[in-house]
């Protein structure tokens, strides 16, 4: 999915994912965007991009399977980093996630608002 289709859809959408640990924190400001916009398909697609996200996910396999491999191979020390570089990336994605989740709890609440509001 295209990071900025949202934004195609509806421009008064705030950008969500601007931030090295996966989408910036969720700001008064961008919750009340979130909240006045009467688009069910646009906030269906930046529901969409906040679940999308998975952060540093590649570098968790990757540095698990090199931990493993190195190990196998008895290079204990270069194995040790390798499964401290994939520790640090799951830290990331746990970061990624609980921001992700922020938003999709305000994004959510919207949508389940848009009937009643009539839109």
């Amino acid at each position: 999915m295209s990071a900025g289709l949202y934004r195609d859809v509806d421009p008064t959408l705030p950008w969500m994912g601007a931030s090295s640990l996966g989408p910036r924190r969720l700001t008064r400001e961008a919750a009340v965007a979130v909240m006045a916009c009467a688009d069910p398909l646009a906030l269906a697609l930046m529901l969409a991009y906040a679940r999308s996200y998975a952060a540093a996910l590649g570098g968790v396999v990757q540095g698990s399977a090199a931990a493993v491999a190195l190990g196998l191979l008895g290079h204990r020390r270069e194995a040790a980093f390798a499964a401290a570089g994939a520790g640090l990336s799951a830290l990331v994605v746990v970061e990624a996630r609980r921001r992700a989740r922020q938003w999709e709890s305000v994004i959510g609440a919207r949508l389940a608002s848009l009937p009643a509001d009539g839109a």
